[in-house]
């Protein structure tokens, strides 16, 4: 990974920019030799966001099975299980 400071990004953001377009790889921008942010080509940071949002979105899944599995769980037995699957998709339980 290429590091930079802020100087050369005030200095050369025209050639920097050019380099991470061209590589591809993120570049480290230092403050006092410490790294403050990263530079990233726009197709990383797109695939990085969409990787985020399908974590959440199977999160949230995860959370939605949980909870209708502890549904089902509370119900009696001798149900019909399509008026029970039913009333769980379309969330009409009295127990909501």
């Amino acid at each position: 990974m290429r590091m930079v400071s802020i100087t050369e990004i005030r200095r050369n953001a025209k050639a920097v920019l050019s380099d991470l377009a061209k590589t591809k790889k993120p570049i480290a921008i230092l403050q006092r030799s410490k790294p403050i942010a990263y530079l990233v080509d726009a197709e990383s940071f797109k695939k990085l966001h969409f990787e985020s949002n399908l974590t959440e979105t199977r999160t949230k899944s995860l959370e939605k099975i949980l909870q209708l599995n502890k549904q089902v769980n509370h119900k009696t037995t001798n149900r019909n299980s399509v008026e029970l699957i039913r009333e769980l998709r379309e969330g009409n339980s009295r127990h909501e």
